[in-house]
């Protein structure tokens, strides 16, 4: 396939010198500040679902299936245009890539986990275990249960690994094949596994989609939660968990009766309707609220936030030209081909970004003397600090290619296929970016001092829960402090290099 790739300028350097003085300053002043007596563990929330039309919406039965059945159009046509369409001309790439991957990230900023309630491979998997468009109720599957050893992150986890080697070391984001592959192998796994196991297993265990919106939404100013913990106490039935003759319950296996956080909750809404006391609402909140209230630390979602860090770093450092530059001189000084320098510099990208935490937490563990805190729970724990740091960079790093390549979908929507069609009169045409770079690089910038800002925040409530004297949590958080700055840097560090704009991520 003919491929053009546009260099892109890299921010100038005044302005990542003001972004990164910010990030110096403000983490100061954040530490100075601290107010030790607010723990952030109640907040104001304002229910959505009081208002009278989308409290009606939401308890129709086919709610769900409504916004589904929009996205698995889309999700067909990146199919059928990835396997039938012209491979030079084609919508698959850009409608997946360009499109969905970066706002994917902005609304789990937004709007939580919305797109599982959204998701096709869901849709479809369960349109067909219940053999039924509006009701989710299982008519086929073995119902077996979930293995234990794998009822964690890890599965996505690994798949989210395999995914970035994909698609990063074959480019498949120019392929439109590729690209339909990727989507079918999905849906195959989701339908499967509905088919096997109990309930949405692969939505709770398997999909790397899922898991990384999971994380990503305890920043969220969105949450499905009971609105009286009394009226649950004296519910009988837990309709909202076990189900109905109408409603399944949570599809993922929670009780929505004692939800504290979003990471599993699809935000299919089926506790709402299945709540024979009107007691589940969709409710706004502050941001980041979970990450500054969280007391349950896992280890899974620990690995998760590290490994999100790392590769959404290592996705922005292969499209600089110094990743082409080292890529060839390591393939010319060792004689490996590049798939194998490839793999060895993704597997150090996460060696270092990991050893690097693993050492913080190691002289956090140090400073802290007189604690019997070990070190795997001041890693377990401060490892949330860093999820509004790689979600932030994340979404820096999405803006580029959704303002400065998103116009490309115009003409395409035209001529889906690539085969000279021109639906709507726009497929000879072209059009100038979203935004300008200027506006873009202010944007970017700007974005990773916030993240920097809220991982600070989350690092000094953590800290709160794990130290009860002042003087060991302030020197615990210092050598965290100091990677999260040396990370921000980083992250400030790639923005201002030209871009390769290749694929979107």
């Amino acid at each position: 396939m003919n491929q053009q790739v546009r260099v892109m300028s890299g921010a100038p350097l005044w302005l990542a010198m003001v972004a990164l003085a910010c990030i110096l300053i403000l983490t100061h002043v954040i530490i100075a500040l601290r107010d030790p007596a607010n723990d952030m563990t109640k907040y104001k929330k304002w229910d959505l679902l009081k208002i009278p039309f989308l409290n009606a919406w939401v308890h129709k039965p086919w709610f769900p299936s409504m916004a589904q059945f929009i996205f698995s159009v889309f999700f067909l046509l990146i199919i059928s245009a990835g396997l039938f369409g012209n491979p030079n001309r084609n919508v698959a790439t850009v409608l997946t890539w360009t499109w969905w991957w970066a706002l994917l990230i902005f609304l789990a900023a937004g709007a939580g986990t919305l797109f599982c309630a959204m998701c096709p491979w869901e849709a479809i998997s369960s349109w067909i275990t219940s053999m039924s468009i509006r009701s989710r109720i299982k008519r086929l599957g073995l119902e077996r249960k979930w293995p234990k050893w794998a009822r964690n992150m890890y599965p996505a986890i690994v798949l989210f690994i395999l995914l970035t080697w994909y698609e990063l070391g074959h480019d498949i984001t120019h392929s439109p094949a590729a690209t339909a592959l990727m989507g079918v192998i999905m849906l195959t796994m989701a339908v499967m596994t509905a088919i096997l196991f109990e309930r949405r297993a692969f939505c709770r265990y398997v999909c790397l989609v899922g898991r990384i919106t999971g994380v990503y939404s305890l920043f969220s100013p969105v949450e499905i939660r009971s609105r009286s913990a009394e009226i649950c106490v004296e519910c009988s039935s837990k309709d909202c968990y076990r189900g109905n003759e109408t409603n399944t319950g949570c599809p993922t296996l929670l009780f929505p009766a004692t939800l504290s956080e979003n990471t599993h909750c699809t935000s299919c809404t089926e506790c709402i309707r299945a709540c024979p006391h009107d007691n589940m609402t969709i409710q706004i909140r502050p941001l980041a609220s979970d990450l500054f209230h969280k007391i349950r630390f896992q280890w899974d979602e620990s690995i998760l936030a590290i490994v999100l860090l790392s590769l959404t770093t290592f996705h922005g450092l292969t499209m600089t030209p110094h990743w082409t530059t080292w890529n060839h001189a390591l393939r010319a000084q060792t004689g490996f081909g590049p798939e194998v320098v490839f793999t060895a510099l993704m597997l150090i990208e996460l060696g270092i970004c990991g050893g690097a935490y693993l050492l913080s937490s190691i002289f956090s563990r140090f400073l802290a003397r007189k604690t019997r805190i070990p070190t795997g729970r001041l890693f377990k724990a401060y490892a949330y600090s860093l999820i509004p740091v790689a979600l932030f960079y994340h979404l820096a790093h999405n803006c580029m290619h959704l303002f400065m390549e998103g116009q490309q979908l115009i003409p395409l929507l035209s001529d889906p296929f690539g085969w000279g069609w021109n639906l709507f009169g726009t497929s000879e045409k072209n059009y100038r970016p979203l935004l300008g770079l200027s506006s873009i690089w202010i944007i970017q910038m700007v974005m990773i001092v916030v993240g920097h800002l809220y991982g600070v925040v989350t690092a000094d409530k953590i800290s709160l829960k794990l130290f009860a004297q002042q003087k060991q949590r302030i020197l615990s958080l210092i050598p965290l402090l100091i990677l999260m700055i040396i990370y921000s840097s980083v992250s400030i560090w790639l923005i201002a290099q030209p871009m390769l704009m290749k694929s979107g991520m």
